[in-house]
């Protein structure tokens, strides 16, 4: 296993700010995988905490969610599915996610049944939604944070920036260590992907892993290795 901290604008969450002893993070579902998990069009992760279990959004098939947990030895049923937007490769394969409380964005678009909540909001020790950015997508980050380590945050597709998710952190009086999720730069000029990462790590970030939709030359410039079957841990060595 990989192992892995005063903003301006901080709120009343910040005041209050409650710390997991331990984050272990799994890569259920990415775009890329070695055999013998499956890769698919999404993401999804699994988040596990000696206080809760969740998983932030549920990829584009019940088939892949099942065969790659399996695989990894996680559980399917957890205290939270936490959608980060409305699309369907991040939605796709919730019914194969059995969840205490599924939580969404507030997008009268959003397709499932679902609690939502438009952030911010503190879900339970340690777990924070960000506020939901609006635009053509409305879309939130999650944070956890871990005693010891600092924050780790999780993106979707990072449809509005994930500079700009990554500041909507620090207005809870959040500064993530780590970033992991889709940052949206497939395909993007390689000056564009070097700005971002160049802002992620001047805003805070010390530790990135861009997957999904996030392109090649993001992970090389992030060194970063993740996909389907990686498991990252932080906090209690």
């Amino acid at each position: 296993m990989a192992r892995g901290s005063n903003p301006r604008g901080g709120t009343t969450l910040s005041r209050r700010r409650g710390l997991v002893r331990e984050l272990i993070l799994a890569v259920v579902a990415d775009n890329e995988a070695r055999a013998p998990f499956l890769e698919t069009w999404g993401l999804s992760l699994y988040l596990e905490t000696p206080e809760w279990r969740a998983y932030w959004d549920a990829d584009t098939s019940p088939k892949v969610l099942k065969h790659n947990a399996r695989l990894l030895g996680v559980t399917l049923k957890v205290d939270y599915l936490i959608f980060s937007h409305r699309h369907w490769d991040h939605t796709g394969g919730a019914k194969a996610v059995r969840a205490k409380r599924r939580v969404a964005p507030s997008d009268p678009r959003f397709p499932l049944p679902a609690e939502r909540v438009a952030g911010p909001a503190r879900l339970a020790e340690g777990l924070y939604l960000t506020k939901t950015l609006r635009g053509e997508v409305p879309e939130r980050a999650l944070v956890v944070e871990v005693d010891g380590y600092g924050g780790v945050m999780l993106v979707g597709c990072s449809h509005p920036g994930v500079e700009e998710l990554y500041k909507s952190a620090l207005e809870l009086g959040l500064r993530p260590r780590a970033v992991i999720g889709g940052f949206h730069l497939t395909g993007a000029p390689k000056e564009l992907v070097e700005r971002t990462l160049a802002g992620l790590y001047e805003l805070g970030a010390e530790e990135v892993h861009p997957i999904h939709c996030s392109g090649h030359y993001a992970k090389a410039l992030a060194k970063s290795n993740a996909m389907t079957g990686t498991v990252l841990s932080f906090g209690k060595a």
